[in-house]
């Protein structure tokens, strides 16, 4: 069963199409090849996919030369400074930096720092994998992004290269991996696209997610300091509900309604 869908930003309207053999490839002519191995398969055509990666690059060059944001990478944040029940700093391996209201968006680190803010977060990393392979001139890439429900594998084209990811891994804070991770994932894709990309040049790459109990983020202030704002534990759907997230936590810093009810997403203090 291919389910022919790559979730990425909600929509104003979404729907499913079920298709039949004959109409998976003409959506989508590259999985001709593989088309006798199909059930069937389920269309939404209202999905999307794109790189995650190159669209934070972007957002955060645009931020920082249109919007005057500044960006210290490679900053340890070591401890807070407070003042009663506020936050006044944030100290770092490179120096003091005040401020007058703190986002703590630390991902899978974000425990660590929980207790000093008066929350408890059940958030705990989950290792992804992903690889990346060039697409020439003669290959047979996929035009629609999709998952293989079968083999829990998911691909998308982004141009001139193509995108596998797959697995979920306990594995604590390690972010090693080897290519005998990978061959899961990339026999499943030669099935399904065998002349896809050029698999002799893969990029291999795992990362951690910050995953929750119950798969939904976490926002909301803590109980100990007014200025601190939650905006945790997206899991492997970050991309997916970033903007809506950071629209949930703009609101929350200026005070006002959320756009969106986070009703069920809020911190529980400690």
């Amino acid at each position: 069963f291919i389910g022919i869908s790559s979730s990425i930003l909600p929509r104003k309207f979404y729907f499913r199409i079920p298709l039949t053999t004959g109409w998976i490839t003409r959506i989508d002519p590259s999985l001709s090849s593989a088309r006798e191995k199909f059930a069937g398969a389920i269309y939404c055509p209202t999905d999307g996919s794109g790189d995650a990666r190159m669209f934070t690059r972007n957002l955060a060059e645009y931020c920082a030369t249109q919007l005057g944001v500044t960006f210290l990478y490679d900053t340890e944040i070591r401890d807070l400074e407070t003042s009663g029940d506020r936050i006044t700093a944030a100290l770092t391996n490179k120096g003091r930096i005040a401020g007058n209201e703190f986002v703590v968006c630390l991902g899978v680190f974000a425990p660590r720092f929980a207790r000093k803010l008066g929350v408890s977060l059940p958030i705990y990393p989950i290792k992804g994998y992903s690889v990346t392979m060039p697409i020439g001139d003669k290959h047979q890439a996929p035009t629609v992004g999709g998952v293989d429900e079968d083999n829990l594998v998911a691909y998308a084209r982004f141009g001139n290269r193509m995108r596998v990811t797959a697995t979920a891994e306990f594995a604590g804070f390690s972010k090693t991996h080897k290519p005998q991770d990978f061959t899961h994932m990339l026999r499943a894709t030669r099935e399904l696209f065998p002349q896809g990309a050029d698999f002799g040049q893969p990029d291999y790459w795992a990362g951690l997610r910050p995953m929750t109990p119950d798969g939904l983020p976490i926002f909301g202030r803590g109980k100990r300091f007014a200025n601190a704002v939650m905006n945790l534990g997206h899991g492997h759907m970050g991309w997916t509900m970033s903007a809506g997230s950071a629209r949930i936590v703009a609101d929350m810093v200026k005070r006002t309604e959320p756009a969106f009810n986070p009703e069920g997403m809020l911190v529980k203090a400690v």
